[in-house]
């Protein structure tokens, strides 16, 4: 019989040990270097949607943008969103309906959407509509088999987006919570957020002092409109005016909204005349004093040429001046375009009527009137000194 040498069985179990902590180690290299070639592409997708989602979450806020106007404007509206959400999801086998992905874009059934605050469209939309088509988003139809991209990283149940806000937007929805704060700035907030650390769903910024519309009062307000073009050549006929139809068209469009817009309106007077300081001045006293119009717009004539004359027209008749009103347009309107910076338009009161100047193309008296038309009916409530008790005004 061999007899067994001393110390031999601990002597093995210490190399099976040293083997098994060498193994261990040289996984652990291997999962880590998995991670970092994998981790990144998660990272990135996780950005990407989470990018989707504050864009969806803006378009739900947004019920005043219309999907025409952007399919003119931009060539793609919320329904291509829809698409290619639906397209994506066929992609990476999420197994969704359109249906549902309409819902993610609309926040809520697209039947109740179309039915509440879809607007109906124009002529001059549908004209515009089909002279931008060539700008139009093109859509592939989804797979029929998913991609295989292989398992997850075993992290990755970790790196979730926060869940999309269900049902109707809230009253009065704040609008982009980025514009207009530096990119570092907004990285920096969401690290402090995430306590120093990265996360695949930054949350977002503070948006304490970010402009929302307001909600539209309890009862609807009586806007008996005044629209006065000012412009040599569309006055001399030398061309149409296009600017003051527009006006029209955007306010009916908004009054016929669910919810009217918090307005009846009543388009009482319409006029063009040149730009000519003594005229402009005339037809806005005559309006604002026995015409019995609540609400004048103005169009054109705010610019830097000499005959831009229409804010120094329109100062000679006001009263009182509404300085947040054209702060609030030209604010506004410089994120969409900045040579607005150039605009010299005014607003105010004379007497009991609401004076605003807005710009002479019909392209930015709309972008205008997209950013007015939600305070309209409270500024017309301050003037007639209606304010709701309990509603706290500004003033």
């Amino acid at each position: 019989m061999t007899e067994a040498v001393p110390g031999a069985a601990a002597l093995n179990v210490e190399t099976l040990l040293l083997e098994k902590e060498q193994l261990q180690k040289k996984i652990d290299e291997l999962t880590q270097q998995l991670a970092d070639v994998t981790a990144p592409r998660y990272m990135q997708e996780a950005a990407e949607a989470f990018a989707f989602q504050k864009l969806c979450q803006h378009l739900q806020q947004r019920l005043d943008a219309q999907n025409i106007d952007m399919m003119i404007l931009a060539g793609f509206c919320r329904n291509c969103l829809c698409k290619w959400y639906h397209v994506g999801a066929a992609t990476f086998g999420l197994g969704l309906t359109y249906e549902q992905s309409c819902e993610k874009v609309y926040g809520m059934p697209y039947a109740t959407w179309k039915k509440e605050h879809q607007g109906k469209a124009t002529e001059d939309q549908l004209r515009r509509l089909e002279e931008s088509k060539p700008g139009h988003a093109k859509h592939e139809p989804p797979p029929e088999e998913p991609l295989d991209f292989g398992p997850l990283p075993a992290d990755h149940s970790k790196n979730k987006l926060p869940a999309a806000p269900s049902g109707a937007p809230p009253a009065a929805p704040p609008l982009s919570d980025v514009c207009c704060t530096p990119a570092d700035e907004l990285a920096a907030q969401a690290l402090a957020q995430n306590g120093g650390g990265p996360a695949c769903a930054l949350p977002p910024a503070p948006a304490a002092h970010v402009w929302g519309p307001p909600p539209p009062p309890a009862a609807p307000v009586d806007i008996s409109l005044g629209v006065l073009t000012i412009s040599d050549r569309a006055s001399a006929g030398a061309y149409d005016d296009l600017s003051g139809p527009e006006i029209v068209n955007c306010m009916s469009e908004y009054a016929e909204k669910a919810g009217g817009g918090g307005w009846r309106l009543n388009v009482k007077e319409r006029a063009v005349v040149p730009d000519e300081e003594a005229q402009i001045s005339a037809k806005l006293r005559e309006w604002s004093s026995g015409g019995g119009c609540s609400l004048v717009l103005t169009t054109g004539g705010t610019g830097l040429a000499p005959r831009d004359v229409t804010p120094e027209a329109t100062a000679a008749v006001l009263t009182r001046e509404t300085p947040g009103i054209t702060e609030l347009l030209l604010r506004e309107s410089m994120k969409i375009e900045p040579l607005a910076a150039l605009s010299r338009a005014t607003s105010g009161v004379a007497g009991r009527t609401l004076i605003i100047n807005l710009p002479g193309r019909p392209h930015a008296v709309r972008q205008n009137l997209n950013i007015l038309m939600p305070v309209l009916s409270h500024a017309l409530l301050g003037i007639e000194e209606r304010i709701e008790e309990g509603v706290e005004g500004w003033g």
